[in-house]
């Protein structure tokens, strides 16, 4: 009975232990480098629903917020020119800080960075819950709850990444939803699954993937059981109530004409198109090899996760295809059965939308940069792969005792090196390599795309300077914004020239470029400057100081 308690609860330990973790080790992280345009378009999207309201004295604050952002931060895009962004996040965010009269910089970025951890240890015990329920198994779900939380890029965004990381948390809470709608195919289920769909779309645009694979596996459930009132009504009321949650909450649409409305997707394939690093050549976005997902997910995901994950792929590609060729047919209509219980046909969804998504990338020249954390939630279906692959070798090895824990203790083991690593490359663990990859055939891709390492630099270069420091930045990233979470009595000392280095005393690079630095010399470190500092992880270089002579 004990036991069985332990295991049962485990779940709590576990949750305790990583929120102790947490939030000791939150305020080590810098500031991502698009977390001043969102904070921005939080208070943006909240001054404009308030211009509904006779609420004049937040009107009055929410305005001033926006004046103090943009004399601050004069150089974030404005937010007109890509008001397509989700306000899940970002507007709940400025409405605290107003109410709660937040107003050090140091104290909203942190803020920002608790309510993601938040949401991001809500979100792995959500994928905990979808494991225990799916595999009836407390060893899968909790190991299902720690990889997901400390998968190592996905450790080093939560605290900072509130739109990357966030999606694939709410990616995460929907699929839940649809499990419990799979489970009890009720309307209150049904509208449940719609409202997170919703915030899914409205969060990326890509999300719409999810509701699109709903509703081809209802056509499919049609196919099986043939009958159409029923199935017809459950399309019906999702799509209603999906659409009646989207437009609620999501007040960039409440601005569009009817024209816009017409040409809805135009604008979110629209990109900057910069130039990206990747393998030692520089592309133009739009035009990266088919490679650079997959490359970049196989070089930053722990070793033993991708390969369960392409076992599990297999598993699962394999079951179905065995269900597809021997599929019966029945009656007049025809009786298809793709799946033998509720559980299949839940990871068939999975595999769809998966599988979908795949076939997006393919088909569509996406403009990518920054890596792959445009595509973290992929981690959901990597790792539900992961689980499922577990799940597969306890059952057939359920029999054999010593097999089942030499399974067990070597998983322990492999996560054990992941918690190490993670500790490793602390606080920069999104910038994580696994050993697939030479420590020197690093410097061949963009490592810093946060550009978290900014206020690592400035605090070390302001160890060894008392006096007025003025710095140039030889990369692309706004150095300067960093500040925010550094002590205000600090900024005095500070002078940020950008790429004038004729005057500084000190140059920060990340080395990550917006332009091919073979041929544009924008970037160039000047004669007169020495290497002062290099700050590696793991032989993977963070950061470069350089220092007048």
């Amino acid at each position: 009975m004990s036991y069985f308690f332990l295991k049962k609860n485990l779940i709590y330990l576990l949750l305790f232990i990583t929120s102790i973790i947490g939030f000791n080790i939150i305020n080590d992280y810098g500031i991502g480098i698009e977390e001043h345009f969102q904070r921005k378009s939080g208070f943006y999207w909240l001054n404009y629903i308030l211009n509904f309201t006779n609420l004049d004295f937040l009107s009055l604050r929410v305005s001033e917020k926006l004046n103090e952002i943009n004399y601050f931060t004069p150089n974030l895009f404005p937010i007109e020119k890509v008001p397509y962004y989700g306000v899940v996040f970002d507007l709940p965010l400025a409405l605290i800080e107003i109410i709660f009269e937040i107003n050090q910089p140091q104290n909203y970025f942190r803020l920002r960075h608790i309510a993601m951890f938040v949401i991001s240890l809500i979100g792995a015990f959500t994928f905990y819950k979808i494991i225990l329920n799916r595999f009836n198994d407390f060893f899968v779900a909790n190991f299902g709850f720690l990889i997901f939380i400390f998968l190592p890029r996905i450790f080093g965004s939560i605290f900072f990444d509130n739109k990357d990381t966030l999606f694939l948390i709410i990616v995460t809470f929907n699929i839940y939803f649809l499990l419990n709608y799979l489970k009890n195919e009720s309307i209150k289920n049904l509208t449940y699954f719609s409202l997170f769909c919703a915030l899914c779309v409205s969060t990326r645009i890509i999300g719409i993937l999810i509701p699109l694979s709903f509703i081809f596996f209802i056509f499919l459930k049609h196919l099986s059981d043939a009958k159409y009132k029923e199935n017809f009504k459950i399309i019906f009321i999702f799509i209603i109530s999906f659409s009646f949650f989207l437009f609620l909450h999501w007040p960039y649409l409440w601005t569009l004409s009817v024209p816009e409305w017409f040409n809805f997707f135009s604008p979110f394939f629209q990109a900057m198109n910069p130039i990206v690093y990747f393998n030692g050549e520089f592309y133009q976005s739009k035009y990266l090899p088919l490679s650079y997902l997959p490359t970049w997910i196989i070089l930053s995901t722990p070793v033993f996760i991708l390969i369960l994950f392409f076992y599990g792929l297999f598993l699962m590609c394999s079951r179905f295809a065995n269900n597809f060729i021997n599929v019966e047919s029945f009656n007049t209509f025809g009786k298809y059965d793709f799946w033998n219980s509720k559980k299949e046909a839940f990871d068939l969804m999975i595999l769809i939308n998966f599988v979908l998504i795949i076939l997006l990338y393919i088909s569509v020249d996406l403009a990518l940069l920054s890596g792959w954390r445009h595509f973290y939630f992929l981690n959901f279906y990597i790792l539900y792969f992961v689980c499922f692959c577990i799940f597969f070798l306890f059952e057939k090895f359920k029999r054999d005792n010593l097999k089942h824990k030499i399974i067990k203790y070597s998983l322990i083991i492999f996560l054990s090196i992941q918690l190490v690593d993670i500790y490793q490359y602390h606080p920069f663990q999104s910038s994580y390599f696994n050993n697939l990859i030479s420590k020197s055939k690093r410097e061949k891709f963009e490592i810093d795309t946060q550009s978290l390492s900014r206020m690592h630099a400035i605090k070390e270069i302001l160890k060894f300077n008392n006096g007025i420091t003025l710095i140039g930045t030889a990369s692309w990233t706004p150095l300067e914004d960093a500040r925010s979470m550094i002590n205000q009595d600090l900024w005095k000392k500070l002078n940020f020239t950008g790429t004038n280095f004729e005057n500084a005393d000190f140059i920060y690079s990340n080395h990550y470029y917006d332009v091919d630095t073979n041929f544009n010399k924008k970037y160039q470190i000047p004669e007169n400057f020495y290497l002062y500092k290099i700050f590696s992880v793991d032989g993977t270089k963070i950061y470069s100081i350089y220092k007048k002579k």
